[in-house]
């Protein structure tokens, strides 16, 4: 397969979009289970009842979240430069093309098919997720808060899928037929 030259706006682009994605996953897999507030106020409340110091369980919580909330702030920090990462991200395609075949080009082998169908999901994927963590912040509140919550989860756990597949694709790729394509990322070939 002759693989393409990357450079280095395309390659800076990638790292930094993959840190801030995995620190995202990071801090929402943190707030979901051992920073958890209903697991972190039961902590709070036994550990206090142990000194007869008694605490009401909404209390409890907003202390686990005040306690979290300057860890949860990079998941915020992530999702801003995401966004303008995105943008550059889009903005490189529109201007030098994708570096991966569409899923829906004739005559392709469907394993190119495949990749191009998964970079196409992440986009995908990460632009729902990203619109939604905005109006999460920004946008109003009530019922439909909670739809853009569940979308927005759901959208992450995709992209967490994707990183997965991402990282099993790399791997038998260097060990099959791509030998090199992690240091060509590096390095631009």
């Amino acid at each position: 397969m002759n693989r393409p030259h990357f450079s280095r706006l395309h390659r800076f682009l990638h790292w930094t979009i993959a840190l801030c994605i995995l620190l995202a996953l990071f801090t929402a897999f943190l707030r979901a289970t051992w920073m958890n507030g209903q697991e972190m106020a039961t902590v709070i409340t036994a550990s206090l009842a142990e000194k007869a110091i008694t605490l009401s369980n909404d209390d409890a919580k907003n202390i686990a979240k005040t306690i979290r909330s300057p860890m949860f702030q990079w998941h915020f920090y992530a999702g801003y430069v995401l966004v303008a990462l995105l943008l550059l991200r889009f903005f490189d395609l529109f201007k030098n093309g994708a570096k991966f075949i569409s899923s829906l080009a004739k005559g392709s082998p469907p394993k190119e098919k495949l990749q191009g169908a998964l970079y196409i999901f992440l986009y995908a994927a990460l632009t729902v997720v990203l619109i939604m963590g905005l109006l999460l912040k920004f946008g109003p509140k009530g019922d439909i808060h909670e739809v853009f919550e569940v979308i927005h989860v759901y959208g992450g756990v995709g992209i967490a899928l994707f990183v997965a597949a991402h990282f099993a694709g790399l791997w038998l790729g260097e060990n099959t037929t791509d030998k090199g394509i992690v240091s060509k990322m590096i390095n631009g070939g």
